[in-house]
């Protein structure tokens, strides 16, 4: 084979690989995302059943979660992409033409290097930006819908107090028509003392919602007003034909975003890593945060070596295993990331000790994994995994026919 023939087929097989890899990879993701998104799903249901706007705002709860979810997504599609990217290789005998080739599993590794660049690349953008910022957009927009949730209440005919008022309106009207409506209201004087008691009616309501504020407005009909004094007596103020009652409940604005770690951008969590800069979040905290998005990201160009040995099958009994062996290894990965996060947190050990540590071993044992498949040329890891599980259910088989051996003799005897 000529040099330029040769550099053609590697580049078309280079191609063909990062294609593959690249549709299996992205499809994980969005899987991944819908599934995930289930659960938090039913949660985003519960709080806009009492929103004005249920659908926007489901909406933009669900948009901005997406960042987190694709965090999670990303890796685990990465890990799992690969080895099904392998083992279709393998399994179509494509693997063994381009070994007999003289084309080394090394160089077949670099197109899943490839998407995993362009995947870190896109972590860092959302791990470091778009997760901090949609986590506190979503708690703004569910700390305004429980605020606003009594509008919603009012229209289901239920009693509903709001800062120092009880509202009741009946329903069956058409439209946003409520009524008859009653108000009850306490009055207080400037020492917060209370004074009476003031009540409301009306015949009818029509309870609409400002367009520029979002803030509730109730539009009352044919009603009168009455004051209950601290002695009981009753006197009527007021009596309309048309009236209306605004600022129900002030919507108080959310907390300025930065109060958790999660929501500060990884610039942000650089820029307090000496602990200066929040007085909310300590040291350990934020370094051990911003260690673990880092790490995070390093660990895309790590899992390829560990993926395609796990792809890879020989043979005519391939194994099966790759893919189970991968979600739990990427999982176990996770949770032991986490769990080294919080003991950096609560200053147990340094802040970078438990992350890097643990990265530095998935580094060694993705090194020997890989040179063992791709220099050794030996039996797959998961074929020799099964071959050795094999083999230890052997021997204790064994040990145990010998342990009855006796027990029965005896018996016998």
């Amino acid at each position: 084979m000529q040099n330029g023939n040769g550099s053609i087929a590697l580049g078309r097989l280079n191609t063909y690989l990062f294609k593959k890899a690249f549709t299996a990879i992205g499809g994980l993701i969005i899987f991944a995302c819908c599934v995930l998104l289930l659960e938090r799903l039913l949660r985003i249901f519960e709080v806009v059943t009492i929103s004005t706007q249920p659908a926007t705002d489901a909406s933009t709860m669900v948009v901005n979660l997406l960042p987190y979810y694709l965090g999670m997504a990303v890796p685990m599609a990465l890990m799992l992409g690969t080895i099904i990217t392998m083992d279709r290789f393998s399994r179509s005998s494509e693997l063994t033409a381009a070994l007999g080739a003289g084309i080394s599993l090394t160089h077949m590794t670099k197109p899943f290097l490839a998407v995993a660049a362009i995947l870190a690349v896109s972590s860092i953008l959302i791990e470091g930006w778009l997760q901090p910022l949609g986590r506190y957009n979503y708690r703004t927009v569910e700390n305004r819908v429980k605020q606003t949730s009594f509008t919603a209440a009012l229209r289901e005919g239920t009693f509903t107090s709001v800062e120092g008022r009880t509202f009741f309106a009946g329903t069956g009207r058409g439209g946003n028509a409520i009524g008859p409506i009653f108000i009850y209201e306490a009055e207080t004087n400037d020492d917060g003392v209370e004074t009476g008691f003031r009540l409301t009616t009306a015949n009818e309501g029509e309870l609409i919602i400002r367009e520029t504020t979002g803030a509730p407005v109730l539009q009352l009909a044919s009603g009168q007003s009455y004051r209950i004094t601290e002695s009981g007596g009753l006197s009527v103020d007021l009596g309309f034909d048309g009236s209306s009652v605004s600022q129900m409940a002030t919507l108080k604005p959310f907390r300025v975003r930065g109060d958790d770690e999660r929501e500060m951008t990884t610039g942000e969590l650089f820029q307090n890593r000496g602990g200066d800069r929040r007085d909310e979040i300590t040291r350990d905290v934020n370094n051990a945060a911003l260690h673990l998005r880092i790490a995070k990201t390093v660990m895309l160009f790590i899992l390829p070596f560990i993926a395609v040995p796990f792809g890879l099958n020989y043979g005519r009994n391939p194994s099966s295993a790759g893919l189970f062996i991968g979600l739990v290894s990427i999982v176990a990965l996770n949770k032991a990331l986490d769990f080294a996060q919080n003991l950096g947190a609560s200053g147990a050990i340094p802040p970078w000790l438990g992350i890097w540590g643990l990265m530095a071993m998935l580094a060694v044992f993705a090194a020997v994994i890989f040179f063992k498949s791709a220099f050794k040329m030996g039996q797959p890891p998961l074929t020799s995994f099964a071959q050795w599980v094999s083999h230890m259910q052997g021997r204790i088989k064994k040990i145990i026919a010998r342990i009855r051996k006796p027990r029965a003799e005896s018996v016998r005897a």
